[in-house]
């Protein structure tokens, strides 16, 4: 089987984010137990900016993927990861080095 990871994040930590963070969350489970992938961890991140690129949750994906077998990083949307575009494109050619998908449930 193989391994992913799942990262979640909201921007704010009131009750609704709480909310948008676990149907994200399931979203994200549910498209990896279809596609048959292992998670291994799921990540996630509220009242943090996307725009903040020292995360830990962020940093802890980054440091999963350089030390497993990850085949594959699940998120609900790619702002999830970053809302810098040459953030995302760091983020995403680290990704084509380690052979790791990355898996986007809402396409960008």
């Amino acid at each position: 089987m193989r391994k992913a990871i799942i990262y979640c994040r909201s921007a704010t930590a009131d009750q609704l984010s709480n909310a948008q963070m676990s149907r994200q969350q399931e979203d994200c489970l549910a498209y990896a137990r279809a596609h048959n992938y292992e998670v291994i961890e799921v990540i996630t991140e509220a009242g943090l900016s996307g725009l903040d690129q020292a995360r830990q949750g962020l940093q802890k994906l980054m440091a999963l993927c350089d030390e497993n077998e990850i085949k594959a990083v699940v998120t609900s949307d790619i702002d999830r990861l970053s809302r810098d575009w040459h953030h995302i494109n760091s983020l995403l050619q680290s990704f084509v080095d380690k052979d790791i998908e990355l898996i986007t449930l809402n396409k960008f």
